[in-house]
């Protein structure tokens, strides 16, 4: 899932969006004068100061206009509607009124500091009765225990009651059942603003990311299917902006490879087809040729005879690929079995190797029989070959859904990692020292990989563990 988000556009602009969001906040406190918060509680202090100031000012209020028997009722009124645990106390801890719970001694010793906050003083503001009752301008102060209540906030509360000319120094002592979703400190309507303003950007994101995104998409396949040569591939867009003129640019770019890579296909078919006459002829004349020479001028004769004979192969291969590559993709191909074309050409091509075949004889894909028994022919071959002797080769055929996947694998000696993504390039030999004699032409596994996307599959490769290399054909399954 993490990978995913990482690898996505539209998460990454969204997660930007986000933090866009949150430094716009950042700044607009920091200009309103608001403090950063150096941890998640005093964050909910400083947010929650103004609710908790104005509760003690309304409870300071209502007690001057109160008898001291009231005081209790008047606690309790506000405990409930707060749903939290409210307790009204002297400086020196002596309980008036409130829930009914034991002063821990560490808040009894931050009522009697004279600075329940370290660094600030206790100043008095102005009056909030017309009797002049005023209350400190002290931040609240939050204390933690050990037992009972964890939580302790203190805020300093004159105490007057009706008729009484004495004010007492009191504080109003809030211990909270939970600190998130108090209404007091910590209300779940805080957390709707955030998620609203969370809501606002994405809907405000989502058309743009979700466009922008999808469109990108396409143009992802698209490209993926022009690198496995399918150029007529289209992205089917009709936007305006820079994402669709650059969709636009692929087609017409798939266009003008199709064209130039057709050229080339039938260039080569044509050019290998054009060279089989003048080879023809040169076979007849070096066969006349070969019956007026004798002694040591024969050695001349008969390298000859093998360079021609090695550039009729390779003229017939090059024709083979041209072919494989001029077939039309796409298109419905015929059901074929697979077990009786395994079977036929481990006879021919089996020598004396020992050769292991696992195919189920109602095992049917659909392809060209011509090319599939070439691309089959070739990978065995090579498999006894290179591995012919160091263990069975083993020929499997396991249906996957719609798709049947061909193996052959060999216990031989495998290939370079740093090889196995060019086996089935044309003319590469896994070791470059090896000639015609002793690697081929490198155009067999190049052929394999034609004849098989010619039939709408796939084919690659892979070293096995401890040693050994397996080829893996994936064809449709009819």
């Amino acid at each position: 899932m993490i990978a995913q988000l990482r690898r996505s556009l539209g998460a990454k602009i969204l997660l930007l969006a986000g933090l866009n969001l949150v430094l716009l906040i950042a700044i607009g406190l920091a200009a309103l004068g608001v403090r950063v918060p150096r941890s998640f509680t005093q964050m909910v202090m400083q947010a929650a100061e103004p609710r908790l100031q104005d509760v003690t000012r309304r409870i300071a209020l209502d007690l001057e206009r109160a008898q001291p028997s009231d005081a209790d009722a008047i606690i309790d009124r506000y405990s409930e509607e707060f749903d939290t645990r409210l307790v009204l106390a002297l400086n020196d801890g002596t309980r008036i009124a409130g829930a009914d719970l034991e002063i821990p001694e560490l808040v009894k010793q931050a009522l009697s500091a004279p600075r329940p906050i370290g660094g600030f003083e206790e100043r008095v503001g102005p009056p909030i009765s017309p009797s002049g009752l005023r209350l400190p301008q002290t931040p609240a102060h939050l204390v933690r225990t050990a037992v009972g209540p964890r939580l302790w906030v203190i805020l300093r509360t004159p105490v007057r009651f009706a008729g009484e000319a004495e004010t007492l120094p009191g504080s109003l002592l809030i211990a909270p059942y939970r600190l998130v979703g108090d209404s007091l400190l910590f209300p779940l309507t805080g957390l709707f603003w955030v998620l609203l303003a969370f809501g606002v950007t994405v809907i405000c994101w989502w058309p743009l990311l979700r466009g922008l995104t999808r469109s990108l998409r396409q143009i992802e396949h698209a490209t993926e299917e022009i690198a496995h040569g399918r150029f007529d591939t289209t992205v089917p867009m009709s936007r305006g902006d820079e994402v669709g003129r650059l969709s636009r640019s692929i087609e017409q770019m798939a266009a003008r490879l199709g064209v130039l890579a057709s050229r080339q296909k039938r260039f080569l078919g044509d050019t290998a087809h054009e060279l089989r006459s003048p080879l023809g002829r040169m076979h007849v004349a070096l066969e006349l040729l070969d019956r007026k020479v004798d002694g040591a001028e024969r050695i001349y004769v008969d390298d000859l005879k093998e360079d021609v004979e090695a550039l009729s192969q390779l003229t017939d291969e090059l024709l083979l690929y041209a072919r494989a590559e001029l077939q039309e993709r796409g298109s419905e191909q015929p059901a074929v079995p697979l077990r009786p074309i395994v079977d036929r050409l481990i006879d021919k091509e089996g020598s004396d190797a020992t050769i292991v075949v696992d195919i189920s004889d109602d095992t049917v894909v659909r392809g060209d029989a011509l090319l599939l028994e070439r691309a089959i022919a070739n990978v065995i071959r090579n498999a006894v070959k290179y591995a012919g002797t160091a263990g069975p080769i083993v020929v499997t055929a396991i249906p996957t859904g719609g798709a049947v996947t061909l193996s052959i694998s060999d216990a031989g000696p495998g290939v370079a990692p740093e090889s196995l993504t060019r086996l089935f390039d044309p003319f590469f030999r896994e070791d470059a020292a090896r000639n015609r004699k002793t690697g081929g032409t490198g155009l067999g596994l190049a052929i394999v990989r034609s004849a098989v996307e010619a039939c709408g599959g796939s084919v690659g490769c892979a070293n096995r563990a401890p040693h050994g290399l397996e080829v893996r054909m994936t064809l449709q399954r009819a």
